[in-house]
């Protein structure tokens, strides 16, 4: 549990101090590299499908609570009103109440022999469906290019994890392929619902 307060801590934080940097800001307001942590962390702690679910949980929330304390912090310190960050906090910490149980059992999936091509399948397919989903959304360079970069490690993830057994990951693959394209028509709709990007949906 420490483990997972620490990254947590160490994410939103860096989260929090990075935000208007170029590209980085991109990666941080993603939510795949969110979802990425709470499946480390569960990868490296957890010893059943339960504690990943707490592990993972716990993770999103504490760094949810650093990542918009500082941004609170950075408001109240030039006069802003907090409000929207609170907000925001609530929706965020909700979803990552949700999203963060998910991705820890499947960061713990990860080192089940029975699971973990599933895992594998799970969260290569989010890393590439994110991108796809946000791509006609936003039109700047920086954005772009981190939705390259995380599309092209989540392509990467089977190649990498499988690299010893080359049929699964060639069947991975074609996995990831087939799934990620309906991943990304939800992605889209989930994200149009809570407000983050504009109608109409243009992948349909």
């Amino acid at each position: 549990m420490r483990g997972a307060v620490v990254v947590g801590i160490a994410w939103g934080v860096f989260c929090g101090v990075a935000n208007g940097w170029p590209v980085v800001t991109s990666l941080a307001q993603m939510a795949v590299p969110w979802v990425l942590v709470a499946a480390f962390v569960a990868y490296r702690g957890a010893s059943d499908g339960r504690l990943a679910a707490l592990l993972g949980a716990t993770a999103l929330l504490v760094a949810n609570v650093a990542y918009f304390g500082i941004g609170s912090l950075a408001r109240g310190l030039a006069g802003l009103p907090v409000v929207g960050g609170i907000r925001f906090f609530a929706l965020w910490a909700t979803v990552g109440l949700v999203i963060g149980p998910i991705a820890g059992v499947m960061g713990w999936c990860l080192t089940t022999e029975r699971a973990s091509f599933m895992a594998v399948v799970t969260l290569a397919t989010v890393s590439i469906a994110e991108p796809l989903a946000l791509w006609t959304h936003i039109d700047h360079f920086d954005a772009h290019l981190a939705y390259l970069s995380v599309a092209a490690a989540g392509f990467a993830f089977p190649l990498v994890w499988f690299r010893r057994d080359w049929r699964n990951a060639l069947k991975a693959v074609v996995f990831v392929v087939v799934l990620t394209y309906p991943a990304a028509l939800v992605l889209e709709a989930v994200s149009i619902a809570f407000g983050q990007i504009s109608p109409p949906m243009r992948l349909i």
